[in-house]
């Protein structure tokens, strides 16, 4: 990096930092008189019970989604086609429909019905299975879809001389082509992955208590504003910046390793 350079990313960063410095002193400032802290150190056992809840839903969604995702991507490049036209079917219908949609649909329609007495009996918190179970759906839709593309792109050559060394399709798939797709697809994995976490805050809509739901019930009952907010940013960047700084790194590793 030669000095013109240093010097012009260092005016940049100053810039920017003068910038956001003042634009936080402005809004900060308006608005501290009428934040009082205390109020959220009073619920803080709430908010830290709703993160957690909100951890473990994007942990065993991300899980599930990832499942779902091989199964959609065997079921479109299966050898039978009522398969291949079920898997893209549903991936259309995903695909064009919203996820509050599927939630209301999915919870109170069809899974409610079926499985909350079952799943109640048993000592498990219906609306939390339920609400894992079609966030993985929907995201492992999307997930099916961008591994599909990864798989396609892999020369036709790469499947021919695999099978000519005498590979099975498991070995296959296992040693040639997903170590060279995910390579190809890890940014938009990371992308889904991260929207995977911030779309966990939806399932209040079917009443689990994750961290958006008892964080607006906070601000509903202390009139709470940037008090409430403001942790709430916070608490789904925690979460999203790891999965964003790993993708990162991993995109380096894969490439050097290329």
């Amino acid at each position: 990096m030669n000095r013109r350079t240093l010097i012009a990313n260092l005016a940049a960063a100053i810039g920017i930092a003068v910038a956001l410095g003042w634009l936080f002193t402005l809004v900060f400032g308006m608005l501290g008189a009428q934040t009082d802290w205390s109020k959220a150190w009073e619920y803080r056992e709430t908010l830290w019970r709703g993160w957690l809840v909100t951890l473990g839903i994007s942990f065993a969604a991300l899980a599930g989604s990832v499942v779902f995702g091989l199964l959609f991507l065997l079921g479109q490049r299966s050898s039978l086609v009522v398969v291949r036209w079920c898997c893209r079917a549903f991936l259309e219908f995903v695909r064009d429909t919203p996820l509050l949609v599927h939630l209301l649909f999915g919870y109170f329609v069809i899974f409610a019905p079926l499985v909350s007495r079952p799943l109640a009996d048993a000592g498990w918190d219906d609306k939390l299975v339920i609400g894992i179970l079609l966030l993985s759906l929907f995201e492992g839709a999307y997930l099916g879809e961008i591994l599909r593309g990864g798989v396609e792109s892999i020369p036709k050559t790469q499947w021919e001389s695999a099978r000519a060394v005498g590979f099975s399709p498991y070995q296959v798939y296992r040693h040639v082509i997903f170590p060279q797709a995910l390579r190809r697809v890890l940014p938009a994995m990371a992308g889904l992955f991260v929207s995977l976490i911030k779309d966990s805050s939806l399932l209040n809509v079917i009443g689990v208590a994750e961290y958006f739901y008892n964080t607006r019930n906070f601000i509903s009952r202390s009139y709470a504003g940037l008090e409430g907010y403001v942790p709430l940013a916070l608490g789904y960047l925690v979460l999203t910046l790891p999965v964003a700084w790993l993708s990162h790194w991993l995109e380096k590793r894969f490439r050097h390793e290329t």
